[in-house]
């Protein structure tokens, strides 16, 4: 339904861009960087994107480490005498995130973001339980952000422009799924949905014009500052700095590569409900890292009368250096498809 009134609304109100005001394809950053650009006064613009992640294999610190090892490793509910009794070993995530721009003045754009999640942990338990490999599954709608655009500069040669925003805990933290030791039991941190509490954030973006090439940079930090949840913890704070570069080959194609640094910090609390002594997932004191990865991508704005202005996006995200805290799943890869949309309002 959400999907129809999205159309519905881009068919009502939609007016095509005067010729002046077509982008090119690399007037947008990769896809997976969000915020990069503001609109033009009454511009509106409507993206649906699709990421699919894998992690698997478990790392300490930045040595990668076995199931067997896994188990054992000291918990963080025995004082360091009792041992893991499940081991992690894959972990999938499909994740279905719409956006909505729309700028009332040329130096404010607003946005607004949200998804929907369907996560699955597949683990292996310890050899005196058997052994045997189980599932557990969540889904659900994950947090919304809502956040402002400010220009400071646009002109020829670089556009940069600053955002605050707030996280909305949307996103459930009562995620729970049969597992071997109960019919119900709260899965683990990563199996949530959301953060559970209010966040703000700042973004600061800058893109530098060389006419068919571009580069890039992006700052965004968020922290939460209005205490634990209602499950009794909150994240660390969050930084993800990235810079890429783009090359536009013809008008309406382009291609990018992109370095990014994400750094999460130590969880502060509990959830009273995770059972520590069942799996590294559900012990707080293994959330948060440090990661590097590197993107290609590819941008695609189409230039027909039908679907003009529509914008097609492709990106790779892999892995180049892990350091983690505690014991976690690494990284394998995550791709996202996405379509973009910007259109005049009345």
């Amino acid at each position: 339904m959400l999907v129809i009134y999205l159309f519905f609304l881009i068919f009502l109100f939609n007016k095509n861009l005067n010729a002046d005001e077509i982008h090119f394809a690399d007037s947008h950053g990769p896809i997976t960087v969000m915020g990069d650009h503001i609109h033009k006064k009454n511009e509106f613009m409507f993206s649906l994107r699709f990421s699919k992640m894998l992690m698997s294999d478990m790392l300490s610190g930045t040595k990668k480490i076995s199931t067997n090892s896994v188990m054992s490793a000291p918990n963080g509910a025995s004082d360091g005498s009792g041992r893991y009794m499940n081991s992690p070993l894959t972990m999938r995530m499909n994740m279905y995130m719409f956006g909505a721009m729309y700028a009332p003045t040329n130096n404010l754009t607003l946005m607004v973001m949200s998804s929907y999640n369907q996560k699955e942990m597949i683990s292996q338990r310890m050899a005196m339980a058997g052994g045997a490999k189980f599932d557990v599954n969540s889904s659900g709608v994950g947090d919304t952000r809502f956040s402002g655009l400010f220009k400071i500069f646009n002109n020829d040669f670089f556009k940069t422009h600053f955002a605050l925003g707030l996280s909305l805990p949307t996103g459930s933290i009562d995620e729970r799924d049969t597992t071997p030791s109960s019919l119900s039991s709260r899965l683990g941190y990563k199996m949530q949905n959301g953060s559970g509490t209010f966040d703000p954030f700042f973004v600061l973006n800058n893109v530098n014009n060389f006419g068919k090439i571009k580069i890039g940079e992006q700052f965004h930090i968020k922290k939460p500052i209005f205490g634990d949840n209602s499950n009794g913890y909150h994240y660390g704070m969050s930084i993800d700095s990235s810079i890429w570069i783009s090359y536009r080959w013809i008008e309406n194609f382009s291609t990018s590569f992109k370095i990014n640094y994400n750094y999460l910090g130590k969880m502060n609390g509990h959830d009273d409900e995770m059972n520590k002594r069942m799996n590294p997932a559900m012990d707080s004191k293994n959330i948060g890292h440090q990661k590097y990865n590197i993107s290609f991508g590819l941008n695609y704005v189409n230039s027909n009368d039908f679907f003009k202005n529509h914008r097609l996006a492709f990106e790779l995200v892999l892995p180049i250096h892990e350091k983690i805290r505690g014991i976690q799943m690494s990284d394998d890869y995550k791709i996202m498809l996405g379509w973009q949309y910007s259109f005049k309002g009345l």
